[in-house]
């Protein structure tokens, strides 16, 4: 089974504030959790260093002694977390990372540079925690017992990576962040076809996406399109805009749903939502109440 919780959906910059209560304002963290039936503690996956990183180590503190590190890419709101994730500090945890490099710098190279003073006290190099890095071709496959990763360059500036997990016929997407017009259409649906569920980059509203082109983030029917194209069972929007809040993004879902009609299932990804595939009765949350 594959326990999925997203610890930070919002893009570019976190938020706060009572009308982002319902959807949150942590920015890009997704956790994957994969149990077996027979280990006491499930084997751990984590897609990029938001400061939804933080809550999630929070939540956890120094019950999360393994991970595995997947980064998308390296701007700010994807690895502004990192310093703030409790376990770091635990010299019992092992963590490793994977990631391309970009723009000449390897991962461990960027955060490296985000925790040198004068911005933070403590240096990567000195953290308890062994960390180990590994730098990934622009597309591959790797295989772990009978757990599956994917992944391909997708569109972004400096790049970014799109990963898919299979796990004994349950299957997740994330896409990291996306232009999906601007060359990776196809590279993308095909990384997603058949999958569970794609959670997808659908920063924008249709009338937004002209003054931003090229940015490097998608609109929400980009998103349905794909997943229709691809076959997904379900689309998890998500890289909400720093300036939708949530009567926006109820919007934004309406919007969605009625483009992808009855046989595509459609949510706005949301602080702390989990959802479980492969479980005997397939589970997922309910809309940010």
């Amino acid at each position: 089974m594959l326990k999925v919780t997203l610890w930070g959906t919002r893009g570019s910059v976190p938020v706060s504030g009572a009308q982002f209560l319902r959807h949150g304002g942590a920015t890009t963290c997704v956790e994957i959790e994969i149990f077996d039936g027979l280990a006491q503690t499930p084997k751990r996956v984590i897609i990029d260093c938001g400061t939804g990183l933080a809550e999630l180590g929070k939540h956890h503190g120094f019950g999360c002694r393994e991970a595995l590190f997947l980064q998308t890419h390296m701007h700010w709101d994807h690895i502004q977390g990192f310093p703030f994730f409790t376990p770091l500090f635990n010299p019992a945890a092992r963590f490793d990372f994977r990631a391309v490099s970009r723009d000449g710098l390897s991962f461990r190279e960027v955060l490296n540079a985000q925790m040198k003073k004068p911005t933070f006290p403590v240096g990567l190099d000195i953290v308890p925690a062994r960390l180990s890095f590994e730098e990934l071709a622009p597309e591959g496959v790797s295989s772990s017992g009978e757990l599956t990763v994917r992944w391909t360059e997708l569109c972004h500036p400096s790049g970014s990576t799109g990963f898919r997990l299979d796990y004994r016929g349950a299957s997740v997407v994330f896409t990291g962040d996306v232009e999906v017009r601007h060359g990776c259409w196809d590279a993308l649906v095909e990384l997603a076809r058949g999958a569970d569920v794609l959670i997808m980059d659908a920063q924008y509203f249709p009338e937004e996406y002209a003054s931003r082109e090229g940015f490097g983030h998608s609109t929400v029917l980009d998103a349905v399109e794909v997943a229709r194209e691809a076959g997904v069972g379900r689309l998890v929007l998500t890289h909400h805009d720093p300036s939708h809040d949530d009567a926006r993004l109820d919007q934004k879902l309406a919007m969605a749903r009625w483009a992808a009609g009855p046989r595509l299932a459609v949510d706005n990804g949301f602080e702390r939502q989990s959802f479980e595939l492969g479980a005997p009765a397939f589970q997922f949350a309910q809309d940010a109440v």
